[in-house]
């Protein structure tokens, strides 16, 4: 296996172990919020998401692209979240729409929307952004 093709598959695995801990922390987050704070539940969700987000771009950033933070980065990186989460409510629905079982209409997001979550990330909110896989230090020119 080539250098770049062990690199896809990294990336993609990196991605998907910061997805498991962000679901976590979004379950911490929310379960505190409601919990602890006494939050409404949809209030909750929204803080939950926002924690998580912020969360996931850092340990992206860092772990699976390797690039210094930015502002303008964390908001394409915000945007690709809600587009992914506008992919996984209309699928919900559809799915629904159709007669499908809920747990059926899950399962199919599950294994649509990491993928195309993780597309929509590296070649659109990270896009040429890597870092050179030689240094040890996140890329110093990525944009502010």
């Amino acid at each position: 296996m080539s250098l770049a093709a062990w690199r896809r598959h990294t990336d993609l695995v990196v991605f998907g172990t910061i997805g498991v801990l962000n679901t976590l922390v979004h379950g911490v987050v929310l379960t505190a919020a409601v919990e602890k704070l006494r939050l409404h539940l949809l209030l909750a969700h929204v803080c939950a998401f926002g924690v998580a987000n912020i969360f996931s771009y850092l340990a992206n950033s860092r772990y699976t692209f390797k690039v210094t933070l930015s502002v303008a980065r964390y908001l394409r990186f915000l945007l690709a979240s809600l587009v992914a989460l506008c992919l996984t409510l209309g699928i919900a629905w559809l799915t629904n729409r159709i007669g499908m079982h809920y747990q059926m209409g899950f399962a199919i997001i599950v294994v649509t929307v990491p993928l195309f979550s993780f597309a929509l990330v590296k070649f659109w909110a990270f896009a040429g952004q890597r870092s050179n896989p030689n240094q040890s230090a996140p890329d110093k020119n990525a944009d502010t």
